[in-house]
């Protein structure tokens, strides 16, 4: 038998059925066989294998074993004179199995292989060719050396990123998600050591094989795709702990003759854990460079005005006082939720700075020659907070109308007509945001005609669709399109914001979208306090727009005229200026910006209409009535996709 490929899966079905589907495509010619080890599953990834596939040799374990102990099972079953380890959330190319085995029969000298990854986003992964760890290149990989300057060879030692990704190399290390191995050696070296539990084995290996003579090689003539980190995901396992584990692990193992070099390797460990955890435990840490800006901003405000000067302070006080208070607002904004992925809003960004006001105000009580002013302090709180939210609002604003919370758009990369089922299958794929369908891509000028209505053009120029249309999301869903196609379509795309999904018959649904008037999520109820925050908020933001903004409504608007009606009847509170604009209503009392404005076309259920207005129900805020402006604005300049404008349509 010429190939083993050999797969550990863990609470990955449909990634795993999308990697089999791949190997039994790219097995073609080749007498091979297929080994999945299951550490344990629950979501019924053997039962569904075994039903589809069921030449596949399948070995459920009844607990999670690790991803090496896992390998190693399958490396001991396995019959091949090569053994291909392969990660589940991977897709192979047709002809990458044969590309292979030809690299391996022409590099005699090699142990260990591994091609091109391809992330998601079309992007050559850096673990496709890595050296070994040491002091320095760690350190310039943690703090960001090897990013910017990654043709240095003496910045990019860790992924070898100055290296030609078009040439073949000899390398230190390859990822573990793609590991062509010779049979023999990799059996002789006692394949993963098991004292890995996840990360750092494939490292661990190389290493071992490296130093029994082997040579490791990088072949950039085929490729895979690596939807990486999903397992990880999808477990309860811990798996910041278990990674740097397992590099402390590695330079025990490795480096224990070396005391210094040991020591030196572990303290940068332990540097990088810490960093890693506050990052994990304030995602949005990155903002307290807003804050500090904002706190420092208003000191020099508050000193200015009370004491005549940006620094008006005592030369022994000054260090401290520039210092000290961004530290505190800081530190009171994390231990209030300041800096949380799942709170990030203007209000507790304004109760951190109150709660650090009170610090501020408390401490000249025990150290007397500071006590200078109140009236300093209150004036940096107040300029502080002001730039700190509003910082804080722009930059939330940003990423719901520009960045990666922007209302989903998908295109479709597929030979066949794209029906309702589909659409669908795609609302529960991107359930947290509206999303609007885009059209269809033809993988070639000739069948554009079989895609039907919403053809937006061909992967010859994909590029170009991706960015007029502002598609961030392309879903592969056609079993006949080869996956070489999809992969070119990623390198056409590669430098775009652009994300792919690869579906194996996951969308194959058929009727009305699920939900509905009568089972959608009804409106929360808002307090009368908030209605008339909102009251007041339409009419000041009217009244400033008829003051202010009739120039800007005649340049954005082609009936401007109307538009200065509609903003003198939310003054008068005859209509809101922003609302979800689903459910039916009289035409004078309407919202003068709607939701619903953002998808409009003529094929809107009423139950799609229902799921907007709850979704504008639940979520109602002034940042989301901010983006919902702003996305009509920029309809505006959107080219209209296919016959009958299927950039509009809602899913």
């Amino acid at each position: 038998m010429q190939i083993s490929i050999v797969i550990v899966n863990y609470n990955v079905c449909d990634l795993l059925l999308n990697a089999v589907a791949s190997v039994y495509v790219a097995l073609e010619g080749i007498e091979g066989e297929i080994i999945v080890v299951d550490n344990a599953s629950t979501d019924g990834a053997i039962d569904m294998l075994n039903r589809i596939y069921p030449d596949v040799i399948t070995v459920p374990l009844d607990r999670n074993l690790g991803f090496g102990a896992a390998n190693n099972i399958g490396i001991e079953m396995a019959r091949g004179e090569y053994i291909l380890l392969l990660n589940p959330d991977t897709v192979v190319e047709e002809g990458t199995l044969r590309t292979m085995l030809d690299f391996m029969a022409e590099y005699r000298d090699a142990v260990f292989a591994g091609c091109k990854i391809i992330l998601p986003n079309g992007s050559l992964d850096p673990v496709s060719r890595r050296g070994f760890p040491s002091p320095w290149s760690s350190f310039c990989r943690v703090f960001g050396l090897s990013r910017l300057f990654p043709k240095s060879k003496f910045f990019g030692g860790y992924n070898l990123t100055y290296m030609d990704a078009e040439q073949v190399a000899r390398i230190d290390a390859l990822a573990g998600c793609f590991m062509f191995c010779r049979a023999r050696q990799l059996k002789d070296l006692g394949g993963f050591d098991t004292d890995f539990f996840m990360y750092g084995e494939d490292l661990d290996l190389c290493y071992r094989a490296k130093k029994a003579g082997g040579e490791i090689y990088y072949c950039p003539s085929t490729s895979i795709m690596h939807f990486k980190g999903e397992s990880t995901r999808r477990s309860s396992i811990d798996a910041l702990a278990v990674f740097y584990e397992a590099m402390e692990i590695f330079a025990r193992k490795h480096f224990r003759s070396n005391p210094p070099l040991l020591l030196l390797i572990r303290l940068g460990i332990w540097v990088r854990r810490a960093v890693a955890r506050v990052e994990e435990r304030f995602p949005g840490i990155g903002m307290s460079v807003v804050d500090i800006a904002a706190a420092l901003v208003g000191f020099m405000i508050g000193s200015t005005i009370k004491f005549g000067g940006p620094f008006a302070y005592p030369s022994y006080a000054l260090l401290t006082v520039i210092i000290l208070p961004p530290l505190i607002f800081v530190l009171t904004l994390a231990i209030i939720g300041g800096y949380s992925m799942e709170d990030r809003t203007p209000g507790r960004a304004l109760l951190g700075y109150l709660f650090g006001f009170f610090v501020l105000s408390t401490l000249p009580y025990f150290f007397k020659d500071y006590a200078f002013s109140r009236g300093v302090v209150l004036l940096t709180t107040g300029f502080g907070a002001f730039f700190g939210v509003l910082g804080r609002f722009l930059w939330l604003l940003y990423r719901r109308t520009y960045g990666a919370e922007a209302i989903r758009r998908i295109a479709f990369l597929s030979r066949q007509e794209i029906g309702p089922g589909i659409r669908q299958g795609v609302r529960r794929m991107f359930f947290t945001r509206p999303v609007a369908v885009v059209g269809s891509i033809a993988p070639t000028f000739s069948e554009i005609a079989t895609i039907g209505e919403g053809a937006l053009g061909t992967v010859e120029n994909i590029g170009k669709i991706v960015r007029e249309f502002r598609i961030t999301d392309i879903v592969v869903l056609d079993a006949n399109l080869s996956y070489s196609e999809v992969l070119r379509a990623m390198a056409s795309t590669a430098s775009l914001p652009v994300r792919y999904h690869i579906i194996h018959g996951a969308l194959e649904t058929s009727g009305e979208l699920v939900g509905g008037p009568e089972t959608a999520s009804a409106p929360s109820e808002r307090s009368g306090g908030a209605h008339v925050a909102r009251w007041l908020r339409d009419r000041v933001v009217a009244f400033g727009g008829l003051l202010f903004l009739i120039p800007f409504v005649y340049l954005s608007t082609r009936r401007p005229g109307f538009h200065i009606r509609r903003l003198w009847d939310v003054l008068r509170g005859k209509r809101a200026l922003v609302g979800s604009g689903a459910m039916a209503g009289p035409e004078d009392s309407a919202p003068m910006f709607s939701m619903a404005a953002i998808y409009r076309e003529g094929t809107l259920t009423q139950r799609e209409l229902a799921q907007i207005d709850a979704f504008y129900g639940h979520n109602q805020s002034f940042l989301l009535d901010c983006e919902i402006l702003i996305a009509i604005i920029r309809q505006r300049n959107l080219p209209i996709g296919g016959e009958r404008g299927a950039d509009r349509q809602y899913v």
